[in-house]
């Protein structure tokens, strides 16, 4: 599997190593267009590989393509890692198209401040979809996370659903609401719909909820979720990096997933599944599952409504217990790793089959 690292730190390969053997390493560096024929190749070109003005060195690429040679699939997770390799056409590999671009930029567009910014996201949406249309021709085999991310791409043959899927907890999960009542949000805070998505929420919902419920407190969880975010509002906690989340999320009344833009589909649904904590979350944060409000899942989109459903979850322990229930079933059958493994073993062994011919 192919995923590198930006300055990464000793403590994020140590946790890689406990997964996987580590073959190489390959640091990104900033790659800034300077001269206008790249700036019109970017625009126009579809074929363009410096997509996010970002690469790894010359030697790192090479090494990468002797060791695409010595192995017979190559998993590559998403286009901006393929494409941060300077390399076209990936032989024998399966590409793991977990955020999609012009979605994401297309959903961003619609939640936009000002006119421009929507316009310039309008139109990285359309230049995206115009490189996503060659995927056919770079890659081999494709993975996507939902039945919604594969009628996208009908065009592009030979993909497989793959839903994101969670560890399967060793005995049945036990809740354990803290008093204050705690909301949660997990993830990584470098990634921008993660970001905005939770400024959105604190500067937007949580007075709201602080005034229905002021002895509520906000807990973020993730790395650099301890820097500026505690400071935006009253009784926020950024704890950082967690490496077991289970006893934190045990105590919260509700997880809030409040993406407002994004591709593909969010993990942290799958991981409050598993440990049957109920979520709150936007209609683009649950994209993907199939879910229905009410059921296994509040959703809501205005912050007049995510505030109301927040305080609902924390104040009718009978409708927290019920979505809990009903989610951690779902999750049993459609999201543990077990239940996944059958839709990996058919897209290696459709590159597989594929290479040879």
């Amino acid at each position: 599997m192919i995923s590198p690292m930006q300055d990464p730190d000793q403590e994020s390969l140590d946790r890689s190593r406990e997964e996987f053997e580590i073959k190489h390493v390959a640091q990104v560096r900033p790659t800034h267009i300077k001269n206008p024929i790249d700036r019109l190749r970017h625009e126009l070109d579809p074929s363009y590989l410096n997509t996010f003005f970002s690469a790894v060195s010359e030697v790192d690429r090479v090494i990468m393509s002797q060791l695409i040679s010595e192995y017979d699939v190559v998993w590559i997770h998403t286009i901006r890692t393929a494409n941060e390799f300077q390399i076209y056409r990936w032989p024998h590999a399966i590409l793991d198209i977990d955020d999609i671009p012009s979605r994401k930029y297309f959903s961003s567009a619609k939640v936009a401040h000002g006119f421009v910014r929507s316009l310039l996201d309008y139109r990285m949406s359309f230049i995206w979809r115009r490189r996503e249309r060659l995927f056919k021709h770079r890659f081999d085999v494709f993975a996507v996370c939902s039945e919604l991310d594969r009628r996208y791409f009908r065009d592009i043959p030979r993909l497989h659903v793959i839903p994101n899927g969670f560890t399967t907890p060793s005995q049945v999960p036990k809740r354990v609401p803290s008093i204050p009542r705690r909301l949660g949000f997990i993830g990584l805070f470098q990634y921008v719909p993660n970001r905005t998505g939770i400024e959105w929420f604190i500067r937007e919902v949580w007075p709201r909820i602080k005034h229905a419920a002021p002895d509520t407190r906000l807990r973020l969880v993730g790395v650099d979720s301890d820097k500026d975010l505690p400071n935006m509002g009253p009784d926020i906690d950024g704890l950082g990096f967690v490496k077991d989340t289970t006893e934190e999320i045990a105590t919260w009344s509700a997880m809030i997933v409040p993406i407002r833009f994004g591709g593909g589909t969010r993990i942290k649904i799958a991981e409050s599944f598993s440990l049957r904590c109920p979520v709150v979350s936007t209609k683009i944060g649950a994209f993907g599952y199939e879910l229905h409000n009410g059921e296994e899942i509040l959703l809501a989109d205005s912050a007049e409504d995510f505030g109301k459903a927040c305080i609902r979850i924390m104040n009718d322990q009978a409708l927290a217990e019920r979505i809990s229930e009903n989610a951690w079933k779902k999750f049993l059958t459609n999201w543990t790793w077990d239940s996944i493994g059958e839709s990996v073993k058919s897209a290696v062994q459709s590159c597989v089959i594929h290479s040879k011919r």
